[in-house]
C-alpha cells in the first residue's frame, strides 16, 4: 500500500521542498505538492477536496493552513517543525544583505533557544514577530520595511516581505523538511498498525451475538458493536464519545452507568430482558474505562431451547403422526379428529384402552400436531421398572444418590422433555405412595433431583395412558383421585379391534405390504377372503396381536403357492399359536412383567446391565468406573443375573 503524503506551501518554500523530496520518490510513497499561493481563504478549499480525493494519508503545512484543515478534514495534519539549526542558517543568509533582522513566526514561543546573544556576537539587531492572521503579518512587515532590513519567515511572511521590497529569507530548510517527511512517515506507519488492530477488534466484537459497550474514564462511548445498537435501538451515526446516557436516556441505564462493577445483573430495557455485566478496564493501576456486556434474555433461552433438542433430546423423537394411523371405522374417526383438537391446547390428556389398541401412537400422534412438535417426545412405561428405579428414571439423581449412580449423576425424563411432551404408559400401575410425587411435580412444574436439593422448573405436557379403569382404582383406593383429576382433564377412550372391524383389512394390507411386498402382490385379491376368519375373532391383545399373527403368517408363507386354502390353514395355525398363549382380554402383553416383584427388580436390573454393557462395547473394566463400582462387584452382579 502507498503512502501518501501532500505537503502544501507558499512561494520559496515550494521550490525547496521540490529539492528536498527527490530521494523520497520511490513506489512506496508519493508526495504531492500544493502550493496555496494568494488568498487562503480562496486557494484552500479546493486543495481541501484534492486531498480527500487522493486519499492523503498526511499533511504537512504550516501554521495557518494546519489550523484551517483541522477543521475540514480528518486527514491527520502535521507542522513543519522550525530548528535551531533552520534559524542559524536563515541569520546567516540574510546577514550580508543587512544587519537588521526580523524573525516573524506565529508561535514565537516555538524558538528553544533565546537568539539575543547572537546581536553582539555577530553585531545584527534582531526583531521579533508574533501575529495570529496573514493580515497581521502583512501590516508587521509593512511597519518594517522603512528599516531596509531582512525578514526570516514562513512562505507567506517571505512573499509579503518581497512586496515592500525587503529581503526574505524562508526559515525552512532542507534538513527540516526531509526530518518533517520522515515524521510523517513514522505516524502513518503507527497509523496503519494501529488501525489494522482496531479493525481486527472490531471484526471480532462485531461477530459477537452479544453487545458490547466501552467508555473511557468519562463514560465517554469509545466502541459500541452493532448487537448494542440494536439492542438499546440507538442510531449508528455520531455515538463515538458521546455519553451513554445522553444516547439512551432510560433508568435501567443511569443505573448501568452509576454502578461501579457487576455480573449478571437483569434490566428491563424498552420491551425486552436485558442480563448486564459491567467490569472496569485499568492501566498501571488507574481506571482508564469500562466494558459493558448486553445479553438478550429471549436469545439466551433459545439457545437453552436449542441445546435440549439438538444435543439432550437426542433420540427422543416422535415418529408417528395422524396421517400414519391405518384406520376406516367412524367411531376410530371421531376418536381422531377429537385428538387433533386436544392436541391444539397444553392441557393435560388420558389415553385409556385396552393393551394393544396403539395409546402411544396416539400420543405421538398428538405431538407432533402440537405446537411442541419440535422438542422432545419422552415415553416410559410405567410398569416395566420397579418403583425405586422409575423414581431415578422420571426425577433423575445427583452424584453419589446411591450405590451404583452415574458418578456425575443423571437428568431424569421431566428435564429432558422440557417443552415437549412425557408420556406416561400404563400409569395405574404405580403405587399410591409414588402417585403423591408424581402429582406434584405435574402440579408444580418442577423437580428435584434424587439426591438433591436445588428446585429444577420444568415446561413439558403430560399425556398419561391407562389399560384399565382408573375410576375403578379410585374407588378401590388404589389410585389417588386427586391424581386422577389432574390426569384426566381431556380424555381419549380408544375402541378395542372388535369394535371396529371394518379396520381390519386395511391394518392386514398396510402390515403385510410394508413387511413382505412380494407376498402382497401375490394375496392381495384373496386378502378379503383370508381375513373373514378375524371377523369372529375376539382379539384380546387388539391391533399388536393382530400384528404378532400377520408377522408369523408373512414369515411362514410361500409366494409360490396358489392354493387359497394354503394360506388359510397357515393363518389358521398362526391364530392357534397366539389363543395358546396365557394372555387373555385385559392383561397386559408387556412380556418382561413379572407377578413377582423380586424377579421384576431382576429383570429390570439385568435390562439396564445389558444396556450399560452395549454402550460400553463389552469392556467392564470401563463399565465398572462408569458406576462407580469394583471389578470384583460388577462380576459378581453380572453372574446373579446370569449375563455372559
Amino acid at each position: 500500500m502507498k503512502t501518501k503524503i501532500a505537503i502544501v506551501g507558499q512561494g520559496e518554500f515550494i521550490n525547496i521542498v521540490r529539492d528536498s523530496i527527490i530521494e523520497f520518490r520511490n513506489n512506496d510513497i508519493e508526495i504531492t505538492l500544493f502550493d496555496s499561493e494568494g488568498d487562503l481563504s480562496i486557494s484552500l478549499p479546493g486543495i481541501w477536496t484534492r486531498l480527500e480525493e487522493n486519499e492523503t494519508d498526511i499533511i504537512i503545512t504550516g501554521h495557518f493552513v494546519k489550523t484551517f484543515l483541522e477543521k475540514r478534514t480528518n486527514i491527520p495534519v502535521i507542522k513543519l517543525k522550525v530548528t535551531p539549526i533552520d534559524i542559524l542558517l536563515a541569520i546567516q543568509k540574510s546577514l550580508p544583505i543587512s544587519s537588521k533582522i526580523a524573525i516573524a513566526l506565529a508561535e514565537l514561543e516555538e524558538l528553544q533557544y533565546d537568539y539575543s546573544i547572537l546581536e553582539e556576537l555577530l553585531q545584527v539587531q534582531l526583531h521579533y514577530m508574533s501575529y495570529n492572521t496573514p493580515a497581521e503579518l502583512r501590516h508587521k512587515i509593512q511597519n518594517f520595511s522603512h528599516t531596509n532590513g531582512t525578514v526570516i519567515s514562513t512562505g507567506t511572511g517571505v512573499t509579503f516581505a518581497r512586496e515592500y521590497g525587503l529581503t526574505g529569507t524562508l526559515i525552512y530548510s532542507k534538513v527540516s523538511i526531509i526530518a518533517s517527511i520522515e515524521r510523517a512517515m513514522e505516524i502513518i506507519h503507527f497509523k496503519r498498525a494501529e488501525e489494522k488492530q482496531r479493525q481486527k477488534l472490531k471484526a471480532v466484537i462485531d461477530s459477537v451475538r452479544d453487545g458490547i459497550i466501552a467508555t473511557d474514564e468519562q463514560d465517554k462511548i469509545t466502541i459500541m458493536n452493532e448487537s448494542a445498537l440494536n439492542l438499546l435501538n440507538i442510531k449508528k451515526n455520531n455515538m463515538i464519545g458521546e455519553r451513554l446516557l445522553k444516547l439512551v436516556p432510560n433508568r435501567s441505564i443511569r443505573e448501568m452507568t452509576q454502578d461501579e462493577t457487576f455480573q449478571n445483573k437483569i434490566m428491563k430495557f424498552d420491551n425486552i430482558t436485558l442480563n448486564t455485566s459491567k467490569i472496569a478496564v485499568s492501566q498501571k493501576g488507574t481506571k482508564i474505562g469500562n466494558i459493558i456486556t448486553l445479553q438478550d434474555i429471549s436469545e439466551i433461552q433459545k439457545i437453552e431451547e436449542n441445546y435440549r433438542v439438538e444435543i439432550e433430546s437426542k433420540g427422543l423423537v416422535a415418529k408417528n403422526e395422524f396421517q400414519d394411523i391405518i384406520y376406516e371405522s367412524n367411531n376410530m374417526r371421531d376418536t381422531i379428529e377429537k385428538a387433533k383438537k386436544f392436541a391444539k391446547t397444553d392441557s393435560t390428556i388420558l389415553i385409556t384402552g385396552e393393551s394393544g389398541t396403539g395409546k402411544e401412537v396416539i400420543a405421538q400422534s398428538i405431538h407432533n400436531h402440537s405446537y411442541r412438535k419440535s422438542y422432545p417426545f419422552v415415553a416410559i412405561n410405567c410398569a416395566a421398572l420397579p418403583e425405586s428405579l422409575l423414581e431415578s428414571e422420571l426425577f433423575g439423581y445427583e452424584r453419589g444418590a446411591f450405590t451404583g449412580a452415574a458418578k456425575n449423576g443423571k437428568k431424569g425424563l421431566f428435564e429432558l422433555a422440557h417443552h415437549g411432551t412425557l408420556f406416561l404408559d400404563e400409569v395405574n400401575s404405580i403405587s399410591p405412595h409414588f402417585q403423591a410425587r408424581l402429582l406434584r411435580a405435574i402440579q408444580e412444574k418442577e423437580v428435584v433431583r434424587i439426591g438433591g436439593h436445588k428446585v429444577i422448573p420444568i415446561n413439558i405436557r403430560i399425556i398419561a395412558a391407562s389399560n384399565e379403569n382408573l375410576v375403578n382404582l379410585v374407588h378401590e383406593n388404589k389410585f389417588r383421585a386427586d391424581l386422577y383429576y389432574r390426569l384426566n382433564v381431556l380424555k381419549i377412550n380408544l375402541p378395542p379391534l372388535n369394535q371396529r372391524p371394518e379396520d381390519i383389512i386395511p391394518l392386514a394390507k398396510h402390515f403385510i405390504f410394508q413387511h413382505r411386498k412380494e407376498l402382497y402382490s401375490k394375496i392381495e385379491h384373496l386378502l378379503a377372503d383370508l381375513c373373514s376368519r378375524f371377523q369372529t375373532y375376539p382379539f384380546p391383545g387388539n391391533v399388536r396381536e393382530l400384528y404378532n399373527i400377520l408377522e408369523r403368517f408373512t414369515t411362514l408363507a410361500e409366494v409360490n403357492s396358489n392354493e387359497l386354502n394354503d394360506y388359510r390353514q397357515l393363518l389358521e395355525e398362526c391364530i392357534e399359536e397366539t389363543q395358546g398363549s396365557p394372555l387373555v382380554k385385559g392383561q397386559s402383553v408387556d412380556f418382561e412383567l413379572q407377578d413377582n416383584y423380586k424377579e421384576s427388580l431382576m429383570e429390570a436390573e439385568k435390562s439396564i446391565m445389558k444396556k450399560y454393557l452395549e454402550i460400553q462395547k463389552g469392556d467392564r473394566t470401563a463399565l465398572a468406573e462408569e458406576l462407580g463400582i469394583g471389578r470384583t462387584t460388577l462380576y459378581r452382579k453380572l453372574k446373579e443375573l446370569n449375563i455372559r
